[in-house]
């Protein structure tokens, strides 16, 4: 097999969750750039259009000097594209300008007075721009009433001077309910991104947890193994190898209390990286081209491996890797839990799956001083001989591919571990 080629790793979403999270805020900021733009150009074609159009109005129907008919419909003009940026300089500024005509003009023959119809155009234009900046209902009801206050004085001049205030009042008021619905849509729109950042925020962090427990799980299978296999090697040294000297002896008991103290503290490690964060892990995996040098392995620690692979197998690929993995933990629970019983691991495609078999005979001595019940369960014994991970592991491999996983005790005795991973869900290759 090509050690170069390795299975990929299994997808969890189509894009990395951050990246989903930042593209939504981006998006929505992009949005609301485009819209004061747009809404500053529009604006200020607003602005350039009643500015030609009032200054005459004032001068000639009004009565206003040119320049004072210059400078009132400028405040007026000017106010609506400032309130995209500056809501209450181009409120006040309108408002001044309202007041300004009213106070220099005069009632005019058949014209309203002293609302001309640029003015009220200008005051529902800046009413509906204060809406789009999302400025809060009672702003802009205050610029509304502002407008109409400081002219309510003008309004006792003569009965059509009393008719303009309160149609100028009643139209420009039309705008505020208009604004109040666009304020209403823009918040929506703002919390519909909101929800939408949080939600990539969310699926980051699941994606995380699950990423930190497939470490776990392979940190398990990986490590537990070697080092029961160490611990099974220096305990049954002495007694496998002849004329060994005490400090010899010594120091293989030595070594074998180490591995017993590095399996403790890794198992308390597998609840940190269950609940903390841990980098994605990126290293090779194994895949069933490395069964026969498994199978030896453990045969050196003491535990006799028959080893019968079928035909066609797939030499990498999701499927290759689950495969390996839970031979490894079946071997590692039997080393642990049944030393000396034989073990018998069988590979074979049938039906379009990948069927993973791993069996041990009960174990030739007592049980483990642990109290497992020599059947290989790491499950047997939680509290004394594993973390329940091992089993656990399986299952959660074989179900990723859409597979199933069995494990039990054999009715004459021994443990048996019955897995099916489909080819179909990773296109592995034999």
């Amino acid at each position: 097999m090509d050690d170069t080629q390795h299975p990929a790793a299994p997808p969890i979403a189509p894009d990395p969750p951050h990246a989903a999270g930042r593209a939504t805020v981006g998006w929505a900021l992009a949005d609301d750039r485009r819209l004061r733009a747009w809404l500053w150009l529009a604006t200020c074609v607003l602005a350039v259009l009643l500015l030609a159009v009032s200054v005459p109005l004032a001068a000639t129907l009004y009565g206003v000097h040119l320049l004072a008919a210059f400078a009132t419909s400028l405040a007026l003009s000017a106010a609506i594209p400032l309130a995209v940026r500056f809501h209450w300089v181009a409120a006040a500024l309108a408002t001044a300008g309202i007041l300004a005509f009213a106070v220099l003009s005069a009632p005019s023959d058949g014209a309203p007075w002293p609302w001309p119809v640029t003015t009220i155009i200008g005051q529902f234009a800046l009413l509906l721009v204060l809406g789009l900046m999302r400025v809060s209902w009672a702003g802009m009801f205050g610029v509304w009433l502002a407008g109409v206050v400081v002219t309510v004085p003008f309004a006792f001049v003569d009965v059509g001077a009393a008719a303009n205030e309160i149609a100028a009042a009643a139209i420009t008021a039309v705008a505020l309910p208009i604004a109040l619905l666009i304020t209403q849509r823009r918040v929506v729109t703002a919390e519909l991104f909101r929800e939408r950042a949080h939600s990539a925020s969310e699926q980051e962090r699941r994606v995380l947890v699950e990423e930190r427990n497939r470490i776990a799980r392979e940190l398990h299978d990986v490590v537990a193994h070697g080092l029961s296999i160490i611990h099974v090697q220096a305990t049954s040294a002495p007694y496998r190898v002849e004329g060994l000297s005490d400090e010899a002896k010594a120091e293989f008991a030595e070594i074998a209390a180490s591995a017993r103290s590095a399996m403790t503290e890794m198992r308390q490690l597998l609840g940190v990286l269950r609940s903390a964060e841990a980098a994605p892990e990126t290293t090779p995996q194994p895949g069933l081209g490395e069964l026969a040098a498994l199978a030896a392995s453990v045969d050196r620690a003491g535990v006799p491996v028959t080893l019968e692979l079928g035909e066609h197998l797939p030499q990498d690929g999701l499927a290759s890797t689950a495969a390996y993995r839970i031979v490894q933990e079946a071997l590692s629970n039997v080393v642990r839990h049944a030393p000396g019983a034989t073990a018998h691991v069988g590979v074979e495609v049938l039906a379009g799956d990948l069927v993973v078999s791993v069996e041990n005979d009960p174990a030739p001595g007592p049980p483990d001083a642990a109290g497992s019940d020599a059947s290989g369960s790491d499950a047997a014994a939680p509290d004394s001989v594993g973390s329940g991970h091992g089993l656990v592991g399986i299952g959660e491999r074989a179900t990723l591919l859409g597979g199933r996983a069995e494990h039990g005790s054999l009715p004459g005795g021994g443990y048996r571990v019955l897995a099916t991973l489909p080819l179909g869900a990773d296109g592995g290759t034999a």
